[in-house]
C-alpha cells in the first residue's frame, strides 16, 4: 500500500476516532475499514466498490446500507467528498489532499485529478466582480479521456 498523504494512516485514524468520540457518536469497525479503503486507494469509488474490497481484500462483510450511512456520516463530518460522475452512482475520496477539480470521460468513467491556479484566480475575480465571497467550489468538466477518443 502506497502512502499517499502526509498523515500516516495510524494518526489519521485516531484523530478520526477522537473526533467522533468527541461529538457523541460511537465508531465502528466498519468505519475503520471503509476509511483504509479510501485512505489507500487511488480511485473514487461507488458504496458497492468499498464494500466488495472490504470483503475481497479484508475478509469483512459489511451490508451496502452499512457502506452508504457510513459514507453519508463522513460527508457531514466533511472527512469524504463525494462525487457524481452521471452513471447513478457517487463515488467517493477522503478530503485529506489539497483541493482538486475532476475531468470525468463520459464514455468510459474515468476520472482525472487535476488543479490549475488560472481557473482558480479567475474564480474568485468572477465572485469578486459580482460581490460574491467564495466559500469553495465544485468543478467537474465532462467530455472524452484520451484513450475513448
Amino acid at each position: 500500500m502506497v502512502q499517499k498523504y502526509e498523515e500516516s494512516f495510524e494518526s489519521f485514524l485516531e484523530n478520526f476516532k477522537n473526533t467522533v468520540s468527541k461529538l457523541g457518536f460511537k465508531n465502528s469497525i466498519q468505519k475503520d475499514y471503509i476509511l483504509k479503503i479510501l485512505y489507500f486507494n487511488d480511485e473514487h469509488l461507488s458504496a458497492e466498490q468499498i464494500a466488495n474490497i472490504a470483503k475481497s481484500e479484508y475478509k469483512v462483510d459489511m451490508g451496502i446500507a452499512t457502506v452508504y450511512r457510513t459514507v453519508k456520516f463522513f460527508e457531514e463530518l466533511n472527512i469524504v467528498n463525494s462525487l457524481d460522475i452521471g452513471d447513478g452512482a457517487k463515488r467517493y475520496e477522503l478530503n485529506l489532499s489539497l483541493h482538486h477539480d475532476h475531468m470525468i470521460c463520459t464514455s468510459c468513467n474515468k476520472i482525472l485529478e487535476f488543479n490549475d491556479e488560472v481557473i482558480e484566480k479567475q474564480q474568485i475575480k468572477v465572485a469578486k466582480d459580482n460581490n460574491f465571497y467564495l466559500n469553495d467550489h465544485i468543478m467537474t468538466i465532462y467530455g472524452v479521456c484520451e484513450k475513448c477518443q
